[in-house]
């Protein structure tokens, strides 16, 4: 007579947990940055807000090719630069007259923002805005006044160009920017776009959603908590490790979205194009960011025409047919899984390797270590490892390593995976390849028992 597995309770939480808007934010994995602008046709990084409008001139703008792009590239998430340090605005706001609406650019009835947001609506890719705090046009920066005009144009910007899923409010320069102002913007994005996440820093850390991560070099930590100090945010400069690492006792979930341009500066220089990162560093830089717990923010800058380089596109599909090739086939599914310590109940070990985000293994509340031993069946040979854990439980593992055996009796360690710490939302190890019949997940030390729902072995395929 057939039985049935014994209910059992679900793990409770552990520690700091993400909020909807984080959950939604971690499955992107990658945003693509778009940086264009005054700086673009000025040719220089940082302008200082004196450049004429009359040299904003995009002769064959399009930013169904910027979405094309990123459709390529398998990228879900765009951010557009709408206002940079330089104060130039790229849609024709109400509040100043240093905008498009007074270059020569469809005479000056043109918006880069509105035709942004129709392109990633038709091509259902999800927009969001970079509104720079600092502005270095506007005489009134640092004042009230400022704080009255820029909660003006925020409000512009999520009123009327449909869902803004994320705002990037950049620290770079803004020290005269005082936690009240943003105490009052960050209400009007709660209030006139309740799902926007909020890019956080130094004195809108309150409501930062995910954090910046130290550098702009594609980096995240190892380990990567998404659990941090809130005055690690703040004090950003004397932070870097914190940053970078986040903090294992942490009191808040603000995890790390890890920006980069996929050319040596963020705005277009034609003297760079030589320069683009190789398919091979894009694959790297994948691995140091959504591969430990973060989501990366890739930029792409357009050119003067108003269109992303086809080399910027080529380098960003030579990515996608990696990441596709690699992650098409989990070596382990169908497997079969033991561990020492299960829960029981629907929270079987085999749920590590059933290609579903909706089941999930866990251990007894009394283990917080554990030894998972996965049976291929038979030799195979793999050279990237993947594990996930639930992240809505909290961080719940601090310590694992993995081994392998080709034989089932002899264990030898993957030293790329040995001594890990954090997991979250997505591990990602690449290694010279190995072949075993058997590997085996040992988790040696934890808050509260393992809550793990993927456990994956993987092969690269060739460069493009």
């Amino acid at each position: 007579m057939a039985t049935t597995a014994t209910a059992q309770p679900a793990p409770v939480p552990v520690g700091p947990v993400p909020n909807a808007r984080q959950i939604e934010w971690y499955h992107r994995e990658m945003i693509a940055f778009f940086h264009f602008g005054m700086n673009t046709f000025a040719e220089v990084n940082e302008g200082d807000g004196s450049a004429s409008p009359q040299l904003f001139n995009p002769t064959a703008l399009n930013c169904n090719q910027w979405t094309s792009v990123l459709k390529s590239a398998g990228i879900s998430t765009a951010i557009l630069v709408a206002k940079h340090a330089d104060g130039f605005c790229n849609w024709p706001t109400a509040h100043t007259n240093y905008s498009v609406k007074n270059s020569p650019w469809k005479n000056g009835k043109g918006d880069v923002v509105r035709e942004f947001a129709d392109a990633c609506k038709d091509s259902g890719i999800k927009a969001g805005i970079y509104l720079g705090p600092h502005d270095r046009h506007d005489s009134r920066y640092g004042t009230p006044d400022y704080s009255d005009y820029y909660a003006s144009q925020l409000s512009e910007l999520l009123r009327n160009y449909g869902p803004i899923w994320e705002i990037w409010w950049d620290g770079a320069g803004a020290d005269q920017i005082t936690s009240s102002f943003y105490d009052r913007w960050a209400d009007t994005v709660r209030t006139l776009q309740p799902n926007c996440v909020v890019f956080g820093t130094k004195n809108s850390y309150r409501y930062a959603d995910c954090r910046w991560m130290g550098n702009e070099s594609g980096l995240s930590g190892d380990p990567c908590w998404s659990t941090i100090n809130p005055g690690s945010i703040r004090d950003e400069e004397t932070h870097i490790a914190q940053l970078n690492h986040g903090e294992v006792a942490g009191t808040a979930y603000v995890p790390a979205e890890v920006d980069v341009s996929i050319r040596p500066s963020w705005f277009y220089h034609r003297e760079e194009d030589a320069q683009v990162k190789s398919v091979a560093a894009l694959w790297d830089l994948y691995f140091n960011s959504v591969g430990r717990n973060s989501v990366l923010l890739l930029n792409f800058p357009p050119d003067k025409r108003g269109l992303v380089s086809t080399i910027d596109s080529a380098r960003a599909a030579g990515l996608q047919y990696l990441i596709k090739g690699t992650f098409k086939t989990n070596l382990a599914a169908g497997a079969v899984v033991k561990s020492l310590h299960p829960r029981g109940g629907t929270y079987k070990p085999a749920n590590l390797v059933d290609n579903s985000e909706q089941t999930y293994y866990a251990t007894s509340d009394n283990y917080v270590t554990d030894t998972i031993t996965v049976d291929l069946g038979k030799k195979k040979t793999f050279d990237v490892l993947m594990l996930q854990e639930v992240i809505e439980l909290g961080h719940r593992t601090t310590g694992w390593s993995v081994d392998y055996s080709a034989d089932g009796k002899n264990w030898m360690p993957i030293p790329e995976a040995t001594g890990k710490e954090s997991i979250g939302y997505k591990w990602l190890i690449k290694f010279k390849p190995v072949t075993a019949s058997r590997v085996r997940l040992r988790v040696t030390s934890g808050k509260a028992g393992v809550a793990i729902h993927t456990f994956g072995i993987y092969k690269q395929p060739s460069l493009p």
